[in-house]
């Protein structure tokens, strides 16, 4: 397996990320990380291994502000939208066509919570299969984890870290339960003890969601399929397998 560090640019900010790819012109999955995440946690360097072994390429990217220490992509956590992670999104995709070494007419993502609703809220035509994991469709700014500052400029999550008050008011330009209507073949994962995106959201995007769809709920599998990636991995493979053909 080949794992080349990548770097491309979105809006002048250098995103860092790493291809994987068992053999050229392989199909290829890129891997969209929530809202906290990175490329480089144990979920998505296992993901990433696994795919390849199964004979797909991936790409693996922090979104603006995100990642740790030198993989740490260009700009500020604090100015994150949905908006600049889709242009994030898309220019990653960009960066797959031009790089030559991935079929790009085979083109499948995984986004994982906030990750997820990119996916969906980009309408990206050059992606033919779709899994999201633990995805909301909807963002309340009214959440009891997420704390408002005095004169209502940021909100504070739980880990510390703070979004601008002009993260929700992006948020609201997307009705994510009307832009699944348009997504290629979805398969959504969820967690049915999933204590940070209950499982009802996953019911609702189901229920929106065009054909060719499924919905899967896994057993006692937390926000992060700490102890279920093995079986999120299979049926994600058995969806691509089905699509990206």
């Amino acid at each position: 397996m080949d794992v080349e560090p990548v770097s491309f640019y979105s809006e002048g900010r250098k995103l860092l990320g790493n291809l994987h790819v068992p053999f050229k012109g392989a199909p290829c999955i890129i891997l969209l990380h929530g809202l906290e995440g990175h490329k480089d946690s144990d979920k998505w360097i296992t993901v990433a291994s696994k795919l390849s072994m199964e004979g797909y390429a991936s790409l693996r990217f922090n979104f603006r502000g995100c990642g740790k220490g030198p993989e740490k992509s260009e700009g500020s956590f604090e100015d994150t939208s949905l908006t600049a992670r889709i242009r994030d999104y898309k220019a990653a995709l960009d960066f797959l066509e031009n790089s030559g070494k991935v079929c790009i007419k085979k083109l499948g993502a995984i986004g994982s919570s906030f990750g997820g609703m990119v996916a969906i809220a980009a309408q990206e035509t050059r992606i033919k299969a779709l899994v999201t994991l633990a995805t909301p469709y909807r963002i309340s700014r009214n959440s009891k984890i997420i704390n408002q500052s005095e004169n209502g400029e940021y909100y504070a999550l739980p880990s510390g870290r703070k979004l601008k008050k002009s993260f929700f008011d992006d948020l609201e330009k997307y009705n994510i339960l009307e832009l699944i209507k348009k997504t290629p073949p979805i398969l959504i994962i969820h967690g049915k003890s999933d204590d940070i995106v209950p499982v009802e959201h996953a019911y609702e995007l189901y229920k929106s969601a065009a054909e060719p769809k499924k919905l899967e709920i896994i057993e006692n599998a937390d926000h992060i399929f700490s102890t279920a990636l093995e079986r999120v991995m299979n049926l994600s493979l058995r969806w691509f397998r089905r699509y990206l053909v």
